[in-house]
This record gives structure tokens, C-alpha cells and sequence, in this order.
């Protein structure tokens, strides 16, 4: 290896270390594209039908769609969000009364089991210990409330980080499409094109299916719980909705959250709540995501959570949550790149008397292959 040779070599393993190391340090950016292009390819099949099929101006279109999803966004949040609000600062200001509601629901358990176990249940949790307990945590919360506000102010900056990037992607996909395919040679150019349209499309749908199994529970909660007349139903609905997004251990979340809260207005309820999300639960583990999500990502049921259960062995939720786009993506390139070319290398092809199996490879053509079938 001659010295141009070496210095080459090593200005280019300084220059992908260097790139690795910037990607490591815009890290949250990059997540942060990442979600503004799962969001915009979630919604361009709706911008373009508005484009295409009504011919509206991309702009407008864009406006319309992204304008519906914040006024959506937003008032389910005016709906939902002040009820909680005013209830946990209520407990805030006095603390005393939300341990009196955990005693009382302790008291309650106690008496429901018993009645109905025929023997005596003592959970042995000290009402002082209680207090305690509740003590601390309001005065960590007052104490970490200055925190707790800069982060609701980075996470609403991230927001609207997220919705600028989906708008500026939309309206320079072409672009930068382009800029990628001009990476691969001529002749894979149209290939390339395709595959890029199809991890989109693919994307988008696993984006939307998320959206769907989340509005599908939520209803159902709400219905459920109106019914049985349960306080706090829209609000109670909407975080378990919420956490149905999360894989896996969404559902869980969202029971106890629901039971947790409910809990704070009567034991009654926290039961009610307990029972419907639990039911809600299994229909969505089992019957609502695995053939949602499976139709959406184009794999089947059992597939998406072997797929899912590995996103999640490996970096908690956050890998369970990209877990089926990264699976799908992977697929993708493979079909295009390795399934498709091998299936059109060999075609079968019948002809009276067999069939005759003719090799498509033009690089080593192989002699036809005749299989007869046995004399009558």
C-alpha cells in the first residue's frame, strides 16, 4: 500500500468517526426528524388526495389537514386536561385530604375482600405511614414544579419542532428524494425510487394504525364508563387511550393510571375502571393491535409481536415503539434487493407433457430442465 494509499484510508476512517461522533451529539434531533417524518408520512395521503382530487393548492392543503389535527389535538386537551389539573392542585394545596382518600380506599379493600373472602384481610399499612408517604411526595413535587415547567416548555418546543420538519418534509420530498437516488447508479435509480415510496407508504400506515387502535380503546372506554356513569369518564379514557400507544406494557399503564386515578373518587369507581380497562385490555392485546398493526405493516399477527417483544428486550419502549417500522423497512429493502431479483432468476413455466423450469440468469445460462411425468 503505497502513502496515498494510507493517508487516504485513514482520512476517510477519521471522517466516518467524525460523522458518528456528530450524529451522537445531534442525537435528539434526529429523533426528533425521525417523528416529524413518521407524523407527515401518516398524513400525506390525505395532502395529496386534497392536492390531487380536488386541486387545491399544496400549501392549503397542507394547512387544512395539519390545521384539523391541532384543532382535534387541542380540544381534547381543553376537554380533558382541566378536570385533573384542578383536582391534583386541590391535593397540592392540602395534603392532608388526598392521604385521607388513599386511607379510605384502603379501609374499603379491606372490608370488600373480607366480605367476600369470608376471612379477615388487613393490607398493615399504618394511616400515619400514609401520610407520611403523601407528605414527601406532595413536597417533591412543589419542590421539582420549576423543573416539571421547563420541561413542558421543551417538550411543546419539540412539538412545534415536530410540525415545522413534517410541513418543510412534505413540501420538499421530492427533493430529497432526489438527492438520495442520485447516491445509487443509473440503472437502480428507479429501483431505489420505489423503495423509498414503499418504507414511506409503510410508515405512514404503521403510524395511522397506532393512531386507530388508540381512538378505537379510548371509545370504547368512554362508552363503557358513561354507561356505568363513572366520574371523570373523558379524562379517565384519554390517558388510557394515550398509553394504549405504547407496546406492549401500554395497556398496564393505562389500567393502573385509569384505577389510580378513579381511585381518588370513590372505590367504586377505581373498581369499575379496573374491570372495563382490564376487559379493553385483552381485546386490544389480542384481537384489535395484532390484526390492525399486522394489516398496516404487511406482517402477520404473530410476527408483530415477536417483533414488538424484541423492540422492547432491547431499548425499552422506545425500541418496541420503532420496532415494526425498522422490521418493515428492513423487509422492504430485502424484497426488493434479494426476494425479487431470486424469483426472477428461475419462472417456472408450463408445456404440454411437463414443465418446463428455464433459468432467467443471463450472467450463467443454464439448459432447460424437463420433467416428465410417469408413463399410464
Amino acid at each position: 500500500m503505497t502513502g496515498y494509499q494510507t493517508l487516504r484510508s485513514t482520512l476517510i476512517v477519521v471522517a466516518v468517526l467524525g460523522l458518528i461522533y456528530l450524529f451522537a451529539l445531534t442525537i435528539n434531533v434526529w429523533i426528533v426528524l425521525m417523528i416529524a417524518i413518521l407524523a407527515s408520512s401518516s398524513l400525506r395521503p390525505a395532502i395529496m388526495r386534497l392536492h390531487r382530487n380536488y386541486k387545491l393548492p399544496l400549501p392549503l392543503a397542507i394547512f387544512i389537514v395539519y390545521g384539523t389535527m391541532a384543532f382535534i389535538t387541542i380540544a381534547m386537551l381543553v376537554a380533558v386536561l382541566p378536570p385533573v389539573v384542578n383536582q391534583f392542585a386541590a391535593y397540592l394545596q392540602n395534603d392532608d385530604r388526598l392521604a385521607n382518600r388513599i386511607i379510605v380506599a384502603q379501609s374499603w379493600v379491606e372490608r370488600f375482600f373480607s366480605q367476600n373472602t369470608g376471612s379477615e384481610v388487613e393490607l398493615d399499612i399504618d394511616p400515619q405511614a400514609i401520610r407520611d408517604s403523601v407528605r414527601t411526595f406532595v413536597t417533591d413535587i412543589r419542590t421539582s414544579f420549576p423543573t416539571l415547567i421547563s420541561d413542558i416548555s421543551n417538550f411543546l418546543g419539540d412539538f412545534i419542532l415536530i410540525i415545522v420538519m413534517g410541513i418543510y418534509w412534505i413540501t420538499s420530498r421530492e427533493r430529497a428524494e432526489q438527492f438520495l437516488v442520485d447516491f445509487v447508479p443509473l440503472s437502480r435509480q428507479g429501483q431505489a425510487r420505489a423503495i423509498l415510496d414503499e418504507i414511506e407508504y409503510g410508515l405512514g400506515a404503521y403510524v395511522r394504525g397506532i393512531v386507530l387502535v388508540s381512538i378505537i380503546v379510548g371509545l370504547l372506554c368512554f362508552t363503557a364508563l358513561t354507561l356505568l356513569r363513572a366520574p371523570g369518564a373523558a379524562t379517565i379514557s384519554f390517558i388510557y387511550g394515550l398509553a394504549t400507544a405504547i407496546p406492549i406494557i401500554g395497556g398496564l399503564i393505562g389500567v393502573v393510571a385509569g384505577t389510580g386515578l378513579a381511585l381518588l373518587s370513590s372505590p367504586s369507581a377505581a373498581v369499575e375502571v379496573f374491570v372495563v380497562t382490564f376487559l379493553i385490555q385483552q381485546i386490544e392485546n389480542y384481537f384489535l393491535s395484532p390484526r390492525i398493526m399486522a394489516k398496516s405493516s404487511a406482517f402477520d399477527e404473530i410476527l408483530v409481536i415477536v417483533f414488538i417483544a424484541m423492540g422492547f428486550r432491547l431499548n425499552g419502549i422506545t425500541g418496541a415503539l420503532i420496532a415494526i417500522p425498522v422490521a418493515g423497512t428492513v423487509a422492504i429493502i430485502m424484497k426488493h434487493l434479494v426476494f425479487e431479483p431470486r424469483k426472477a432468476q428461475v419462472t417456472p413455466v408450463r408445456v404440454e407433457g411437463g414443465i418446463l423450469l428455464q433459468s432467467q440468469d443471463l450472467s450463467e445460462p443454464q439448459p432447460p430442465i424437463i420433467v416428465k411425468p410417469p408413463p399410464h
